[in-house]
This record gives structure tokens, C-alpha cells and sequence, in this order.
């Protein structure tokens, strides 16, 4: 498998390295990190409120060890492009086996350097509709400022138009990642 890979850099890129409607999450973490303490935001630090408009599209899990990343919270526009509920499930268990070691070590990247990764997938479902899912996935820290949570947004769009009448696409025929990186917040990228 070929994929594009481009990573990103928080301070080079700008203050929106990431395309709409990703940037929503983007703009809102980079406040989070302006006001706290330490080097990634505390998953306490998040609230409803500031998330605002994208809170459907927002997913927050915990990294329990390489093989456990607990889905904590899920919007119900992931759930509805997943067609089932997701809050308690293992992300691991839903990448496709062929790509669950890779997504295993992008999320020991992302708590091991920390660092955030962005990705553009096409897939296309079982009566034969072509999408492009984006998503941006960003640390947190817990309470003891260890990285070990993220919150991600995902956008799911057709034809370069955000699709907002979408319904649950539970049979993913085919699924190809286009473009894949990790994003630098200031403690580098992983190796």
C-alpha cells in the first residue's frame, strides 16, 4: 500500500495546517494548550461548550496499554458512519486486521513522543457510493499531565461536499488511506 505521507508541523504550518471542518478541533486544542500548563491539554480542560458545532464529529479515547485504546465518548455522526453505538469498544477491534498493527503503533506514537496524526481514507459502501472520511487525532493528558487520552474529530464528505444527510454505512466494501501524517505539537515526530 502506497500512502502520501505528510506530517505536519504545529509552529511552521500555521494556525490551521488542516482543512475544514478539521480545523474546528485544530483551532479549539491550540486554545486549550495557549491556557494550560503543560505541553498537551488536560482532558479535563476540554468542555461541551467549546466544541461547539463539532461535537458530533468528536471522539475521546484512553490508551490503556498497546493493545486496549477504550473508545470513551462518541459523537452520534461517528456512530452514524459506523452504524453502531461506540462509547466502551476497543478502536483497535475496529480497524480491519490487515491494518490493526499499523494503527497500533500510530497510537504508541502518539502517547510515546506525544504527538497528534491527521488521515484521509476513500471508502466506498455496499451500494456502491464513494465517500472521503478525514479525521484529525490530538493528545491529551490526564490528570497527571501523561499523555494517555486523544480527541479526534472526523469529517466525512462526498464528492468535496461535507455530507450531512448521511446514514449509517455499517458494509465498508473498500477503504483506502490517501494520506497519512503525523502532526508535530512541539515535542517532534516519531521516528
Amino acid at each position: 500500500m502506497i500512502v502520501n505521507l505528510h506530517n505536519l508541523t504545529m509552529t511552521a504550518a500555521g494556525p490551521t495546517p488542516v482543512k475544514r471542518p478539521l480545523d474546528i478541533l485544530w483551532l479549539y486544542w491550540r486554545k486549550l494548550l495557549k491556557t494550560g500548563s503543560g505541553s498537551i491539554p488536560l482532558k479535563s480542560e476540554i468542555s461541551i461548550s467549546g466544541l461547539g458545532s463539532t461535537l458530533p464529529n468528536i471522539v475521546l479515547s484512553e490508551r490503556l496499554d498497546d493493545d486496549n485504546v477504550i473508545i470513551r465518548l462518541a459523537g452520534t455522526a461517528v456512530e452514524n458512519i459506523t452504524g453502531q453505538p461506540l462509547a466502551g469498544l476497543n478502536l483497535l477491534d475496529l480497524t480491519p486486521p490487515t491494518q490493526r498493527d499499523r494503527i497500533r503503533r500510530v497510537y504508541a506514537n502518539l502517547f510515546t513522543v506525544p504527538c497528534g496524526f491527521h488521515i484521509s481514507e476513500s471508502i466506498r459502501v455496499k451500494d456502491g457510493k464513494k465517500y472521503t472520511l478525514g479525521a484529525l487525532v490530538l493528545p491529551l493528558a490526564a490528570a497527571d499531565g501523561a499523555a494517555r487520552f486523544t480527541i479526534g474529530q472526523y469529517a466525512l464528505s462526498r464528492n468535496g461536499f461535507e455530507d450531512d444527510e448521511f446514514k449509517a454505512i455499517s458494509v465498508i466494501e473498500h477503504r483506502q488511506i490517501d494520506r497519512f501524517g503525523y502532526v508535530d505539537v512541539g515535542a517532534g515526530l516519531p521516528e
